[in-house]
């Protein structure tokens, strides 16, 4: 890996490189997307990552989760959450070792499936596909995936686990029919029922954990995250957590999370944040002046907590390739990063076809980091 210093920025570039049942088998080519979607997603925050252990349900999510924005955030968000709990300073993260069943966790409660967390349904011989639709409209899959990471001191040993709950906001259904033509319908969920749902099941999982030798004495961290609908742009969020110390074995309270993400342009991001929408846009108007050769377009997401930007994500969709390209990008962008957006966190990603082809990372009153990808 080659470094340099880009004296004008004063930047360091670094060369471098619908609901289903629950299924454990995944092509290697996508677990490498994931893993490398994961690792750079993790890069702005804080804590040292242990890279050697993966999760015991490495790919699981893919299957599981609709989008690939709600994928990252799932994992991120809760990491950002956990901050609170399991400090930067004294832990290190590390994928999940643990819910080695998940699988079975994740289907409907049933003679065969004891462990499954979603409401069991009856389903006779015979039955038509009309039916079982409606079956499954009443008693919809809650719980979508479990997220698990831990968190560990210096040796390796578990000090504290964080769960993200990822509950579907809608129910996709599919169902056979006697001709093996699939037949689909869709069920919303309320929020107060999804809620309560969450809250009912995180109830489950302590208990589980704490029959676990490795676990019994281990403080748990749990937020409910609410999915987004499919192939949305903007990820869900979490809206609820709790924290269970290591000398509880239930839960006691919990809080609620004030955040959501908006996307810029649309409707919505305007009306919430005229200011921050017409900054993303004069960036691009700005960049675009420098760059009239490519068609460059920015789609902004801002996370507010408590009515306050938290975080700004922005990808730049464009046909650059070449590393030169890119260089003379990051010399024309990074400035401008700081002088829009001063106060607030912002992560550029310029996205090609080609794949991620550069990060641009600036935290409050630092300068911002670029690594261009191989």
């Amino acid at each position: 890996m080659k470094k340099w210093m880009i004296t004008s920025l004063s930047l360091f570039v670094f060369l471098a490189g619908c609901n289903k049942e629950p299924q454990e088998v995944i092509d290697e080519d996508t677990l490498e997307i994931q893993d490398s979607a994961a690792s750079d997603a993790r890069d702005y925050l804080t804590y040292k990552v242990d890279k050697q252990k993966k999760s015991v349900n490495r790919g699981l999510i893919t299957n599981m989760i609709n989008n690939r924005s709600d994928m990252d955030e799932i994992e991120t968000g809760l990491m950002s959450l956990s901050t609170d709990h399991f400090s930067p300073d004294d832990y290190v993260y590390q994928e999940g070792q643990y819910l080695k069943n998940i699988s079975s966790w994740l289907g409907r409660e049933s003679k065969d499936n004891k462990e499954g967390l979603n409401p069991s349904i009856k389903i006779t011989e015979g039955m038509g596909w009309e039916e079982r639709i409606e079956r499954e409209k009443k008693d919809p899959m809650y719980l979508a995936y479990i997220h698990e990471q831990n968190y560990v001191d210096t040796k390796g040993k578990i000090q504290g686990i964080s769960l993200g709950f990822a509950m579907n906001k809608i129910d996709y259904i599919r169902v056979k029919d006697s001709k093996g033509l699939m037949h689909f319908d869709e069920k919303v969920i309320d929020d107060e029922t999804l809620e309560k749902y969450g809250k009912e099941t995180a109830k489950k999982v302590v208990s589980r954990l704490r029959s676990m030798k490795e676990l019994k004495d281990v403080p748990i961290f749990i937020s409910l995250y609410k999915l987004q609908p499919l192939n949305s742009v903007v990820p869900g969020n979490y809206f609820a957590s709790t924290f269970v110390d290591d000398n509880d074995n239930g839960i006691k309270k919990w809080e609620d999370i004030k955040e959501k993400y908006y996307y810029f342009p649309s409707e919505e991001g305007e009306e919430k944040d005229r200011d921050l929408y017409n900054r993303i846009r004069d960036l691009e108007d700005y960049v675009a002046q420098y760059f009239s050769h490519q068609d460059i377009e920015f789609v902004g997401k801002a996370l507010y907590k408590k009515e306050n930007v938290n975080q700004l994500v922005i990808d730049v969709h464009t046909g650059m390739v070449k590393d030169t390209e890119l260089i003379g990008f990051a010399q024309a962008i990074g400035p401008e990063i700081v002088d829009y957006f001063p106060h607030m966190p912002v992560y550029l990603y310029v996205k090609t076809p080609k794949g991620l082809k550069a990060t641009i990372v600036k935290e409050v009153d630092q300068e911002p980091f670029v690594e261009i990808h191989e």
